[in-house]
C-alpha cells in the first residue's frame, strides 16, 4: 500500500503535468465540438462549399484590428481571403506552423512525462525492494 506521502508526491506530479498541459494549450489542434457548432449555425453554407474559389491571400494571422472586425478570427487567429464567384469572403484557417509548433509541445510533454513517470516507477520499485529485503532479514534473523 502506497504510504501518505508517497500519495501526496504522486497527487503533485499529476496536478504539475495537468498544469502544464492546459498552459501549454497542447489541445488545441483539434476545435471544441461547441466550436464547430457555433461556425456552422452563423452560416447556411459559405460560397466555397457552393461554387469554384481562389484564394486571394493564404493563411495569415489576423491582427488587433481583424480580430475585431472578422468573426472568422476569433476561432483560429487566422485567416484567408477567398474569392468567389459571387462573393469575396474571409474563412478561418489553421496555420501549418502553429499546427506543428502544436504538435512538437505535445510530444515534448509526453517526452517529459515519460522521463518522470519512469523515475517514479524506479522509485518505487527501490522502495518495494528494500521492504522485500528487510522482511527477508527480519525473517532469517528470527532463526
Amino acid at each position: 500500500m502506497l504510504q501518505l506521502a508517497e500519495l501526496v508526491y504522486l497527487l503533485v506530479y499529476l496536478c504539475t503535468v495537468w498544469n502544464m498541459f492546459i498552459s501549454f494549450r497542447a489541445c488545441d489542434a483539434v476545435p471544441l465540438q461547441s466550436e464547430r457548432n457555433a461556425t456552422s449555425i452563423s452560416q447556411s453554407r459559405p460560397c466555397w462549399e457552393k461554387e469554384e474559389f481562389s484564394i486571394i491571400r493564404e493563411c495569415t494571422p489576423c491582427h488587433d484590428y481583424e480580430k475585431t472586425v472578422h468573426v472568422e478570427c476569433t476561432s483560429t487567429g487566422f485567416v484567408e481571403e477567398v474569392k468567389c464567384i459571387t462573393d469575396q469572403r474571409y474563412r478561418s484557417c489553421r496555420s501549418v506552423e502553429m499546427e506543428e509548433l502544436k504538435f512538437w509541445k505535445f510530444e515534448g510533454i509526453m517526452v517529459l512525462l515519460g522521463v518522470i513517470f519512469a523515475i517514479i516507477v524506479m522509485f518505487r520499485q527501490r522502495t518495494l525492494d528494500r521492504r522485500a529485503e528487510q522482511k527477508v532479514q527480519r525473517q532469517l534473523g528470527v532463526i
